[in-house]
C-alpha cells in the first residue's frame, strides 16, 4: 500500500505507534499521550531544560563547611552540591587540556581550592605541570605556578591550609604562604628514566613532615622532615620486602600498601607491622583513614577495620571490578547522620548506607555520545552511549529525583567504547548497538529497553563508526567502519544473522534511511553527501558539503534535512539543496530529529555550543529552542513516542530533558 498524502501518512503512524509497532528513539510512562491531532509543538516549552542523569562519574573528593566537591579530572570540571549530594551545579573554568592529578580544599576558606595536573606534552618522560587556585568557589582558577618538564603529580596541604607540598619528578616544591612563595628541595631519593609518581595516595602530611613513596627502581617511602624550617631534610623511612605503593594517614598512624599487603606504624615509620594480607591474593591499593575507620581495597572488594587494623570486615566495592577512586566523609548536619563517600571515576559517587547498601549520589559528568528511546507508548526507555558504558532508564516523566537521576549501567559486561546506538521506527522495542571490540567491532542487539544485550553474529573487522536500522525494513542493518585496508561496510539483510562486507570509498559518520523505500540510504562524511538506491551496494555522489547528521520527513514531501557545517535543505527528494542555516565546523549539527507527530517542527543539536536548535516552518529557518541549557555542547538529541519529551545528551554534563507541550 503506498501512501500518498501526508494526511493518511500522518494517520496510519500515529495509529502504529499507538500500537507499538514503530515509533522513534524515545522512553515510557503514565502520563495521558495527546492523539495527533492535538500536538502543537511550536510554543514555548513547559519549564526548562532538567538533568535527568545519568549520575555516573566519580573523581577527586573534598568536604567543606556546607559543601561538597568533586573534582573530574579530565577534561577537568569542578562540581559542587550543597544539599549533600541531592544536585550538583558545575563550574569549567579549568583548562580544557588538563588532567587534574590532586585536589584539596582549604579547610577554614571553602571557596579557595587547590589542583595539580599536567598539561599533555610530545616530550617523552617530559611534564608541563601546574597549580591552580580558586578563590571564589570554582568560578575563576589561576594558575600559582608551572613545572616543565619537571611536572606536577601529588598535592598535599597541612591541617591549616597555609603549607603547600608538590611532588615533581625531580624534586619536592614547598610554599608555607598558601602557594605565593616556593623552594625547591632537590631530589635525593632513587628515580631512573622516564618513571614519574602518577596516581593517587603517594603523598601526605604528618605534622610537619611529608611522607612520600618514590617510583622505579626503588619503590620505598620516604619523609621531608620539617617541611615548613629552614632546613627541609629528606631522608628513607621503610623499605618492604615488595614495591610500596600508597600511603595513608591520620596524623598518628601510618599505613602503605605493599602488593597484595597492608603495612602500618604507630611510630612515624621506624617499625612495622602486617596489618592486612588480601585472602583472595589480589593487591591492596586506595588505603585511606575516613570517620575514624580505616579502608583499604581490592578492585572488587572494601576491607574496614574500626580498631587500628586488628580486625576486618569485607564488603563488595560500589561498582564491581571499579574498585575506589577516593573516599571522604561527610559530617553529620540538619538531622542527617554522618555518611562516608565513596568514589569511582566510571561510576560515580556513593554513600554508604551500612546495611542499607550503596546509594549513587552523582555525578552527571558523562559524555552521551548518543541517545536513543525504544519502546511503544506504555513501555518507553532511553538508552545512552557514554565514553566507555551503555546507560539504561525508564523514560523519565513526571518530576525528576535523585532515584530517577540513577541509570542501570553493565560494569560486568563488557567496556562500550565508541559506541553507537540505532532504532528502527518499524521495531521499536529493539535497540542496535555497534562498539569496539579490540581492533575489531561487534554488533549487539537489546529487546528489552537496553537492560540486556546479546551480540549479532561474529565480531566484525574494522573500528565502528556508525550503524542504521533501516526505517523501512527493521532486519536490515548497515555498519560503517574503518579498517587498515580502508572503508567498509557491513550489512545484514535477517537482523544480524548473517552479514556481508561491501566495499566503500567513504568513512561515513551518518547514515538516514528512506521511511518509505527499504533501499534506499543516505550516508554522509566529511567528503559529502551520498545516495545509494541498493540498500548500500553501490553509491551516488550527491553533494561536497562536510556531513555530520542526516534526517529524512516521515511526512513525505521529498524533505531532506543534512547537517554539517549549518544546515542544508532539499525539498524535492535530494535533487537539490539550498543552505537554510550557516556555520564554521563541519561537524556542528549533531542529530536532526523531525517530530513524530507535527510535521512542521525539527529539532538539531550543535556540538560547537548552541544548544538545540528548532524548527517551526517544515525546515526552513532555525533559531535556539527556548530554554537554557546548563550544558550547550550537545552530542545527541532524542524524542519520545508522543513527541512531548525531547532528551538532549551534552558533552560532559549528562542528558536533560525538556517538556515541548
Amino acid at each position: 500500500m503506498r501512501l500518498r498524502s501526508t494526511t493518511k501518512r500522518m494517520f496510519v503512524l500515529g495509529l502504529l505507534t499507538v500500537l507499538g509497532t514503530t515509533g522513534t528513539t524515545s522512553v515510557a510512562t503514565a502520563d495521558p499521550t495527546p492523539t495527533p491531532t492535538d500536538v502543537n509543538a511550536t510554543g514555548l516549552p513547559r519549564g526548562g531544560w532538567e538533568p535527568v542523569g545519568p549520575n555516573s562519574i566519580g573523581g577527586l573528593l573534598a568536604v567543606t563547611p556546607g559543601r561538597l566537591a568533586m573534582m573530574q579530572p579530565s577534561p577537568p570540571a569542578l562540581w559542587l552540591s550543597a544539599d549533600r549530594g541531592a544536585s550538583w551545579n558545575v563550574s569549567r573554568g579549568l583548562p580544557q587540556d588538563t588532567r587534574i592529578q590532586g585536589f584539596v580544599a582549604d579547610p577554614v576558606d571553602a571557596n579557595r581550592m587547590l589542583a595539580v595536573g599536567n598539561k599533555p606534552t610530545d616530550r617523552i618522560g617530559e611534564w608541563r605541570g601546574m597549580l591552580l587556585r580558586t578563590t571564589d568557589g570554582g568560578q575563576n582558577w589561576e594558575t600559582l605556578r608551572e613545572w616543565d618538564p619537571d611536572g606536577a603529580f601529588q598535592l598535599v596541604t597541612d591541617r591549616t591550609g597555609r603549607v603547600v607540598v608538590v611532588q615533581n619528578l625531580d624534586s619536592m616544591s614547598i610554599s608555607t604562604d598558601g602557594g605565593e612563595q616556593w623552594r625547591d628541595l632537590p631530589r635525593t631519593w632513587p628515580r631512573e628514566g622516564i618513571a614519574a609518581p602518577v596516581g593517587g595516595l603517594k603523598l601526605t602530611m604528618v605534622g610537619d613532615d611529608a611522607y612520600f613513596t618514590t617510583v622505579y627502581p626503588d619503590y620505598a617511602l620516604w619523609v621531608i622532615r620539617g617541611v615548613s624550617t629552614e632546613e627541609p631534610k629528606a631522608e628513607l623511612v621503610y623499605r618492604a620486602d615488595g614495591e610500596v605503593g600508597q600511603i595513608a594517614s591520620d596524623g598518628k598512624r601510618l599505613v602503605v600498601t605493599v602488593g597484595t599487603e597492608l603495612h602500618g606504624s604507630t611510630d612515624s615509620g621506624r617499625t612495622w607491622t602486617v596489618l592486612r594480607r588480601d585472602p583472595t591474593g589480589q593487591p591492596l591499593r586506595e588505603p585511606h583513614f575516613v570517620g575514624g575507620r580505616l579502608y583499604v581495597a581490592t578492585y572488587n572488594d572494601i576491607d574496614v577495620s574500626a580498631d587500628g587494623g586488628r580486625t576486618w570486615t569485607r564488603k563488595p566495592v560500589p561498582a564491581a571490578g571499579e574498585g575506589v577512586s577516593d573516599m571522604a566523609e561527610l559530617p553529620a548536619a540538619a538531622g542527617k547522620p554522618a555518611t562516608t563517600l565513596i568514589s569511582s571515576v566510571y561510576r560515580g559517587v556513593y554513600a554508604d548506607g551500612g546495611k542499607n547498601g550503596y546509594q549513587q549520589l552523582g555525578v552527571p559528568g558523562e559524555s552521551i555520545r548518543d541517545l536513543v528511546t525504544t519502546g511503544n507508548l506504555l513501555r518507553e526507555s532511553v538508552v545512552a552511549a557514554g565514553v566507555q558504558e551503555i546507560y539504561n532508564s525508564p523514560l523519565p516523566r513526571g518530576k525528576i529525583t535523585a532515584t530517577t537521576r540513577v541509570w542501570q549501567s553493565h560494569p560486568e559486561d563488557r567496556l562500550h567504547e565508541d559506541a553507537r546506538l540505532s532504532v528502527s521506527p518499524s521495531r521499536p522495542d529493539v535497540v542496535w548497538q555497534v562498539t569496539r571490540n579490540g581492533f575489531a567491532l561487534d554488533v549487539l542487539r537489546s529487546g528489552d529497553g537496553g537492560r540486556s544485550w546479546k551480540i549479532a553474529g561474529a565480531a566484525l573487522a574494522g573500528q565502528p563508526r556508525t550503524i542504521l536500522a533501516h526505517p523501512a525494513d527493521p532486519d536490515r542493518i548497515l555498519v560503517s567502519a574503518f579498517t587498515p585496508s580502508g572503508y567498509v561496510l557491513h550489512r545484514s539483510m535477517n537482523a544480524g544473522k548473517t552479514w556481508e562486507k561491501l566495499p566503500s570509498d567513504s568513512g561515513f559518520i551518518a547514515f538516514a534511511g528512506d521511511p518509505w523505500n527499504a533501499n534506499r540510504v543516505w550516508g554522509g562524511d566529511s567528503g559529502g553527501l551520498s545516495r545509494s538506491d541498493d540498500g548500500g551496494k553501490t553509491w551516488t555522489h550527491v553533494s561536497d558539503e562536510p556531513v555530520s547528521s542526516i534526517a529524512l520527513s516521515r511526512w513525505g514531501g521529498g524533505r531532506i534535512l543534512v547537517g554539517g557545517s549549518g544546515l542544508l535543505l532539499s525539498e524535492d527528494d535530494g535533487r537539490s539543496f539550498r543552505r537554510v542555516r550557516d556555520g564554521d565546523d563541519q561537524r556542528e549539527i549533531s542529530r536532526i530529529l523531525p517530530h513524530p507527530f507535527d510535521p512542521r517542527v525539527w529539532l538539531a543539536s550543535s556540538v560547537s555550543g548552541n544548544g538545540v536548535l528548532r524548527s517551526t516552518d517544515f525546515g526552513r529557518t532555525w533559531a535556539p529552542l527556548p530554554g537554557a541549557m546548563p550544558d550547550s555542547r550537545v552530542l545527541s538529541l532524542a524524542i519520545s513516542a508522543d513527541g512531548r519529551y525531547l532528551f538532549a545528551g551534552t558533552a560532559q554534563s549528562g542528558a536533560f530533558r525538556l517538556t515541548l507541550y
